[in-house]
């Protein structure tokens, strides 16, 4: 797991990927039955794809795009800013070198 972590790390020092966390503590919130993937483009409406068990649709109804864009926005209110997610991850890396677990 350090390992991984520490790679997830070297990615975003690398500018390569924005992460942020959304700690435990936030409780409860509108994207817990799955993934979200929200896709832009230049010459066609946006999309967007749920993931979650046993289940992947592809969306184009612009209401639930929108909706789906709105619950990413919360989200990623509720996150962790990129230098205190990137903190964390370099903290439960370490500790996992060190052999303390996380849940």
């Amino acid at each position: 797991m350090a390992e991984a972590l520490r790679h997830i790390a070297a990615l975003i020092r690398q500018h390569r990927i924005i992460v942020q966390v959304l700690p435990f503590r936030a409780g409860a919130h509108a994207s817990m039955h799955g993934c979200l993937k929200l896709m832009e483009f230049e010459d066609a409406p946006p999309l967007s794809f749920v993931d979650a068990p046993d289940m992947g649709k592809l969306l184009d109804d612009p209401a639930t795009v929108t909706r789906h864009t709105l619950m990413f926005n919360l989200l990623q209110a509720a996150a962790l800013s990129p230098p205190e997610s990137l903190a964390l991850i370099e903290s439960v890396a370490q500790d996992y070198e060190h052999g303390e677990q996380h849940p």
